[in-house]
């Protein structure tokens, strides 16, 4: 298949009114010429060939449909038949393959030209991105015909478009729809995958259109059922997007502030959108009170810490642990989490999930550790909260709840109020899995379950059903993310919408590190050659492993850099 060609058009002229030479001296006057912005680069787009044969007459439509993207298709419509191209919907999904050479093979006998594409990934109407494992294979059929004039186009084919990974990151954009919580403080984004070419209006129509299905009962829109764009078109003029609704798109005073918050949000998320205008049936939104959701909490600077049998602290720079008198935790202490407020870290031991408030006492005393400092006295002050075997290590939310399950997936999840009071969850699906970790996501809608199925490796999210106070009620059908994971140990969210999965060691080779985005895409870094513990505070930069030896690396640019030695586990808040 031949490869998309771009060029970018550029013409320059200068004309010089009234002087010969440019002016370099006297004062300095303020113009009143506007600057145009610049123009996205288009492709050049060909149509087919008298001559063509049956294999180029496909080869040319594959590519101008994949270039139609970032204009329109009419191009690639002049490849088909007259009924073919008023009946081809090339909106209904993209193919996305692997970049490389893929050869058509023409079968005279049916008349049709076929491909093989390594497929890489599938993108819905509604841009919603399901990555293909490796070696995942797409079979592509067209049923050619001549016309009266003898010339070959295509009669039958599937709906959608094919398109090259590298076509792919060039002509879509990932954009973050923007939902709330249930209790209407926090942004939920869900990350859609839309076409550059008119992404304002394609993320306007997905945003009224709502949530995806396995998302839905753990958020709320502002958008009732009846909602819908007036216009097919949200025109930018000079920064201000205009969004015409129409007059069903209105629903009570507070879901038409929710409505016109998550449009600010989301659109104005995107490129020359600098405000967000919003009209239902032709006026403007009455909105009583506006409202304002705020970004998910980010964890805070100090992270706690296992260290030499003993609770601590860390905030970047300084180690200290709890002195010998305020007490150690078990040699068996494991899966070390720590609250957004800071008052309490949890573990499990010995088939018990506690929590403890020392690091945040007055009372409790802190030294810096040192290799000639006694044993701990005892245990420090903790609370036993929940008590079950094979217990994952926890994960605290926003609201204050913490998480855990069986590795037998047997009860489902756990979830301990901050009062003490356990909340079980139950979850068919869970109870099909070997749960290793969990992790909730900052917002509180979501929870990522690193686990295994029928033997293999799975990495999933599922919603949270909460209500109003933040109170979990259930646990949605699990959503399958990073693709091509292998094996791991641990699993945190690294922002609103990744998750690194911290993998197992092999043969004493470096230890992989996965970032897979709920979206669609992972990738992959290496860590530690015997990396066992990780966390991260607000974004890849901030991850940091730990290595069976007690060394703390964190991601430093490409690589990693020394921080810390003498720790076994580290949690940041989450």
């Amino acid at each position: 298949m031949r490869m998309t060609r771009l060029v970018a058009l550029v013409a320059a002229a200068a004309a010089l009114a009234g002087c010969a030479t440019i002016p370099h001296s006297g004062d300095v006057e303020e113009g009143n010429a506007d600057v145009l912005p610049v123009a996205p680069l288009q492709p050049i787009q060909e149509g087919p060939n008298p001559s063509d044969d049956p294999a180029a007459i496909v080869t040319g439509f594959l590519r101008e449909s994949a270039t139609g993207v970032a204009s329109d298709f009419s191009v690639a419509r002049e490849f088909l038949t007259d009924e073919a191209a008023a009946s081809w919907n090339p909106g209904a999904q993209t193919l996305v393959y692997r970049s490389g050479a893929v050869t058509p093979e023409w079968d005279e006998e049916t008349s049709t030209v076929a491909y093989e594409l390594p497929l890489a990934s599938t993108v819905d109407s509604s841009g919603r991105r399901t990555d293909s494992p490796d070696a995942t294979i797409g079979d592509l059929e067209f049923a050619v015909t001549q016309n009266d004039q003898g010339r070959w186009r295509i009669s039958e084919l599937a709906d959608g478009v094919v398109i090259s990974q590298a076509n792919f990151t060039r002509f879509f954009r990932p954009v973050d729809l923007v939902f709330a919580t249930p209790d209407l403080t926090t942004a939920v984004p869900e990350v859609r995958w839309l076409p550059d070419n008119n992404v304002v209006t394609a993320a306007a129509r997905e945003l009224v259109e709502g949530p995806s299905t396995w998302l839905a009962d753990a958020v709320v829109t502002g958008f009732p059922d009846t909602a819908a764009l007036a216009v097919e078109s949200v025109v930018v003029t000079r920064g201000v997007a205009a969004v015409d609704l129409t007059p069903q798109s209105a629903g009570t005073p507070d879901q038409r502030a929710l409505a016109a918050e998550q449009l600010r949000v989301t659109l104005g998320g995107l490129p020359n959108v600098t405000e967000v205008q919003v009209r239902i049936g032709g006026l403007p939104i009455a909105l009583e009170e506006p409202l304002e959701l705020q970004a998910a909490p980010v964890p805070g600077a100090q992270a706690a810490v296992f260290a030499s049998g003993r609770l601590g602290t860390w905030d970047g720079e300084t180690l200290l642990v709890t002195s010998p008198e305020a007490g150690g935790v078990g040699d068996d202490a494991y899966g070390l989490a720590r609250s957004y407020d800071g008052q309490r870290v949890a573990w499990v031991d010995g088939g018990a999930l506690l929590t403890s408030t020392a690091l945040a006492d007055d009372g409790t005393a802190f030294v810096e550790p040192a290799d000639d400092q006694p044993a701990p006295e005892g245990s420090v002050a903790v609370d036993e909260v929940h008590a079950a075997d094979g217990l994952v290590g926890p994960s605290f939310d926003r609201h204050g709840y913490l998480w855990t399950a069986q590795s037998s997936g047997a009860d489902g999840l756990v979830a301990v109020a901050p009062d003490g009071e356990s909340i079980s969850l139950p979850s068919d699906w869970l109870q099909t899995r070997s749960a290793i970790a969990l992790s909730v996501s900052r917002d509180g809608s979501q929870i990522a379950m690193l686990s295994r199925s029928g033997g293999q490796p799975v990495v999933e999210v599922a919603a949270i059903v909460r209500d109003v106070a933040g109170a979990p009620l259930g646990i949605g059908e699990p959503f399958a993310v990073g693709t091509g994971v292998g094996a791991g140990v641990d699993v945190v969210w690294v922002d609103d919408s990744t998750v690194a999965v911290l993998g197992e060691v092999v043969d004493g080779a470096s230890s992989p590190l996965w970032l897979a985005s709920v979206g669609g895409g992972t990738s992959v870094v290496t860590t530690l050659h015997d990396a066992v513990d990780m966390s991260v505070r607000a974004g890849e930069a901030s991850l940091v492993v730990v290595g069976a030896d007690g060394r703390v690396e964190e991601r430093s640019g490409s690589a990693w850099a020394a921080v810390l030695e003498g720790v076994s586990e580290i949690a940041y808040s989450g």
